[in-house]
């Protein structure tokens, strides 16, 4: 995974706290987070032997 999931809840929150004035830019970073997310999770469903307690 390139994000831990920690590391994706962080940024989550940390877009969360943006102002209205920064709202685009936000929604924006969360789009490319949530992508990212969804890439590491299908990594970590093709390979589950790769993934710790597997």
């Amino acid at each position: 995974m390139r994000l831990s999931w920690s590391q994706h809840l962080s940024a989550a929150r940390t877009l969360e706290l943006v102002g209205d004035e920064q709202a685009g830019t936000a929604l924006a970073l969360m789009g490319v987070a949530v992508l990212m997310l969804l890439q590491d999770l299908a990594a970590a469903v093709e390979s589950p032997g790769d993934q710790p307690g597997a």
